[in-house]
């Protein structure tokens, strides 16, 4: 893919500038004990790109550096004053000494990679960080939905996902014995949980995740702050929170359903009641007369109707016997008599 390309590709999804190194800030927790055990921290930035961490680590007291393979990415960030040069992440570490950095991230670079490249990558990581020294790989979360079967795909340089229980027991099985996995970069909660909707399900689960670890060494203690705290939105909590919302609908439901059958069932009751009062059977005989009443009533209003048709007939035929001749008048008579 072109350098360009990519570049503008970057400008376009990942976010700008200002929005990564917000976002990045957080990390900053996890290593500034470093800074307490050491005068200079060393800190190297594998995927460096537009430079957004190489300058928040500066910013920060850290000595840092980046490389890409991206040239225009790296002419970007040296075109900014920042220490970056082209370079692929093994052949970078394979050229670095035992001990020698304190700090080595990889933002968005693994799922780039062949999975055997990412496990040499967290092996030589292992080999140049200095004791107490912090590794922070960042990728996509496949837990979240979206990502797993969209997003991840939009970047065609992706390689494949990595479920961050893999790259966690990668970095353990390789002498990183206290790891942590950082879900990141989700909504805030109060952006769903009010209107909660099935999609918030599919999206909702932290978009992207770390796994930092850290190598043994002195005072390590340092860190334990840090690495107490379980950040991230995961699939079983975004679906526990839909369901929630459901349970209390049902609630709700089933509180105004039970107030109508009650209200139904003291109705019956008092219907009930009433009808086998002894006022109810006492009156039973002036019910009957009024039924028949009724009826009487109906069909005397039938009957008038029927009276009023018939007496319209006779005065149409009335009229009609006017215009008659004296000889059709006297059949007429005859026939009407019959």
């Amino acid at each position: 893919m072109n350098d360009d390309f990519y570049v503008a590709f970057e400008e376009k999804f990942r976010g700008s500038e200002e929005l990564i190194k917000e976002r990045q800030k957080k990390y900053l927790k996890f290593i500034n004990p470093l800074k307490i055990l050491k005068d200079e921290v060393k800190a190297l930035d594998i995927g460096c790109g537009r430079g957004e961490w190489i300058s928040l680590l500066n910013e920060n007291g850290f000595n840092a550096r980046g490389i890409d393979v991206n040239e225009s990415m790296v002419r970007l960030a040296s075109q900014k004053g920042l220490n970056a040069a082209v370079n692929d992440a093994l052949g970078e570490l394979r050229s670095l000494d035992e001990n020698s950095i304190d700090i080595i991230t990889a933002f968005q670079v693994v799922e780039h990679i062949k999975f055997d490249d990412v496990l040499e990558l967290i092996k030589e990581a292992k080999r140049v960080l200095a004791p107490c020294g912090i590794l922070i790989l960042e990728t996509p979360n496949p837990e979240n939905i979206m990502v797993g079967t969209q997003w991840f795909y939009l970047d065609a340089t992706h390689k494949n996902p990595i479920p961050c229980e893999l790259l966690s027991f990668a970095t353990h099985y390789y002498g990183l014995e206290r790891n942590f996995i950082f879900k990141t970069n989700e909504k805030s909660p109060s952006e769903y949980e009010r209107d909660m909707g099935l999609f918030d399900v599919f999206e909702g689960v932290s978009p992207d995740y770390s796994v930092i670890a850290q190598k043994n060494g002195d005072q390590s203690e340092l860190f334990d702050e840090a690495f107490a705290v379980m950040p991230g939105v995961n699939l079983a909590q975004i679906s526990a929170s839909y369901n929630n919302k459901f349970d209390k609908l049902k609630q709700q439901i089933d509180g105004v359903l039970n107030a109508y059958i009650k209200r139904y069932e003291a109705a019956q009751n008092e219907l009930n009641d009433m009808l086998n009062s002894k006022s109810w059977r006492i009156t039973k005989p002036l019910r009957v007369s009024m039924k028949i009443a009724k009826k009487i009533v109906g069909r005397l209003k039938r009957y008038a109707r029927k009276s009023k048709i018939l007496m319209s007939k006779e005065m149409i035929i009335n009229e009609q016997a006017k215009t008659l001749t004296k000889k059709e008048l006297q059949i007429y008579n005859l026939l009407k008599k019959d």
